[in-house]
């Protein structure tokens, strides 16, 4: 898993890239200021001609943005875990209300990478306190969290984006149930996820090979989210990015409606506990 230490750059570019247009979904400083830093000659280049080359990320990115922070002004969780948390700039850059304690997990080599970047060039998270976690998703990083001050017994926002469909269905289905044991009543899950007819469509299996000739190929998808969600004990809402108004004016593919097959998908899932799984 660490060539996805890869990933995290590359998506903190393409976060970078976003918060330089004018009609910018978010702005992510901690992002460009990554870029600038590590790759001046195309921060320069975005800088100067801005346009449209993340759509579906930069949607995906506001969309997640929304519901955290909804999840923690309008109801109870006071905690927020992001998996795989790689460059993310959330932390420093969302309106965070008092209180809130965000866990980051991610490999040992990101957190290191991260935390001596941030030393050198990043902000001070002063809306939320922040907690690097070291852990891996495929070994017991719940004992990790536990360990870094994460309490069980209060309401959490789980944040999965950007990392599921690079481990296995049963690590994801691991996975998945062990946030599940940790969730009190009133925790919410957002989590990012692809179907799997996206693995049997011609048009992306240049894609699905240059990631394994990359060394993180794509091993999991979900055909049906709601029933899979719900065997966990969770009630999920389901969008793909095309579906979600920030998508307006952007090159976000358009998908048949779901019970079209073959069509490769997104799923943009939110989540809070079924009645009988608290």
């Amino acid at each position: 898993m660490s060539s996805l230490t890869e990933t995290a750059r590359w998506i903190a570019c393409a976060r970078a890239a976003e918060s330089l247009r004018p009609d910018r979904l978010f702005e992510d400083p901690l992002a460009v200021t990554y870029l600038r830093r590590t790759d001046p000659d195309l921060y320069a280049g975005l800088r100067s001609q801005p346009g449209a080359r993340f759509d579906v990320l930069a949607v995906r990115t506001r969309f997640f943005d929304d519901h955290l922070l909804h999840a923690v002004t309008e109801g109870a969780p006071r905690q927020v875990v992001v998996l795989a948390a790689g460059l993310d700039g959330r932390a420093f850059r969302l309106a965070w209300p008092a209180g809130v304690t965000l866990y980051e997990i991610d490999l040992p080599e990101a957190v290191e990478e991260k935390s001596a970047f941030l030393a050198r060039h990043g902000p001070v998270a002063d809306r939320c306190r922040r907690v690097p976690v070291p852990a891996d998703l495929t070994a017991d990083w719940p004992s990790a969290l536990t360990a870094a001050g994460f309490r069980d017994d209060l309401p959490t926002v789980w944040l999965a984006e950007g990392v599921l469909y690079y481990l296995t269905e049963d690590q994801v289905d691991t996975v998945v149930a062990q946030l599940t044991e940790r969730s009190a009543p009133g925790s919410v899950l957002c989590l990012e996820q692809v179907n799997t007819d996206l693995y049997r469509a011609p048009w992306m299996r240049e894609w699905l090979r240059s990631l394994r000739d990359e060394g993180r190929p794509w091993l999991s998808g979900v055909a049906d989210p709601e029933t899979w969600l719900a065997g966990h004990g969770w009630r999920a809402v389901v969008r793909e990015p095309c579906d979600l108004p920030e998508a307006a004016g952007r090159r976000v593919p358009r998908t048949p409606p779901r019970d079209v097959p073959g069509a490769a998908r997104t799923w943009l899932i939110t989540a809070d506990l079924a009645p009988e799984a608290v």
